[in-house]
């Protein structure tokens, strides 16, 4: 509860700030939209890598994964697939890489920050070479995605909210959910009470792996095409997102509606410092600066994570 009345609290202020800063560019309606629009994205891997951490575990290839997914997805529309067609094609493809990362995790056991960010390596490749020149989108449908609204509303923000309804009823209300942070609490006396390890590590990674699909066809409705450059350091802010919200690197602590609000609070915050003109590098820089005071000053104040939920 103190956490999510930290950021509660913070998030408006930065608004505030940065609307003075910009000479009133932040409040207005368009922007605040926009604002939601692009932080989705981040915010639909931040879902999914709640409980890949709560696991006790890290993915560093859902970034270089969405892009490659997103790429595919538009060169089989290209190609002439019919678009529920691609899109099941894309999800079984997304489950099944997300799967083969936990099992290289859980059975090969080769560290999860190694076979991810082998798969961050790959992916990219792949997504080069496909989306190298850019694939144009033109399906009306899959369009709607990131540019309509329903009553106002981005499609892409609904999108969000369904999938961390998604994560949290997965996380709160199923015993997946709940050995997933087991797990990542203490994982030999996850064993030792019976708990199916390798299949909840593969259950963490297969969730994450839907949540990139999702994310990656959000991305690229938004920008129209597939592209090579789309979900870098996407993987980041996800993280980023996680940590901000109280989820803890040890594995064991996580709440997809805290990741949410760390979502929001580095969007706000890149958002602020693009209305300011700030270049892109040195937003970056400032974000990592950022991230590493408030995880420091959490520490120095014994700020307690969120629950496991």
């Amino acid at each position: 509860m103190k956490r999510a009345l930290v950021l509660l609290i913070a998030i408006p202020l930065i608004w505030v700030l940065f609307n003075i800063l910009s000479h009133g560019a932040i409040l207005t309606t368009g922007n605040m939209v926009n604002l939601f629009k692009y932080m989705s994205v981040t915010g639909i891997l931040a879902t999914g890598m709640t409980l890949v951490i709560g696991a006790g575990y890290i993915d560093l290839s859902v970034g270089s994964l969405l892009g490659f997914l997103g790429a595919v997805n538009a060169w089989l529309l290209m190609t002439g697939w019919p678009l529920w067609t691609t899109l099941l094609v894309g999800i079984l493809l997304a489950i099944l890489l997300g799967s083969l990362h936990g099992f290289i995790v859980a059975w090969l056991r080769v560290p999860a920050f190694i076979a991810t960010l082998s798969g961050l390596l790959a992916y990219t490749g792949l997504k080069q070479y496909l989306a190298n020149p850019v694939i144009p989108i033109r399906n009306e449908t899959l369009l709607r995605l990131g540019q309509g609204n329903v009553y106002g509303i981005p499609i892409c923000v609904l999108v969000l909210g369904l999938s961390a309804i998604l994560c949290h009823f997965l996380a709160t209300r199923t015993k997946q959910g709940r050995y997933v942070f087991a797990l990542g609490s203490n994982r030999e006396a996850a064993r030792y009470a019976g708990i199916p390890v390798r299949g909840i590590t593969v259950f963490a990674f297969a969730l994450m792996g839907l949540m990139a699909f999702l994310a990656g066809i959000t991305a690229t409705s938004q920008l129209m095409a597939g592209a090579a450059d789309i979900g870098d350091y996407q993987e980041m802010y996800a993280i980023a997102a996680c940590v901000l919200g109280g989820a803890s690197l040890r594995g064991g602590t996580g709440n997809v509606w805290m990741s949410l609000l760390g979502a929001v609070l580095m969007a706000s915050i890149l958002n602020g410092m693009e209305q300011m003109g700030i270049a892109s590098t040195v937003q970056k820089v400032i974000l990592g600066l950022i991230l590493t005071m408030a995880v420091a000053v959490d520490q120095a104040l014994g700020i307690p994570d969120c629950n496991r939920t």
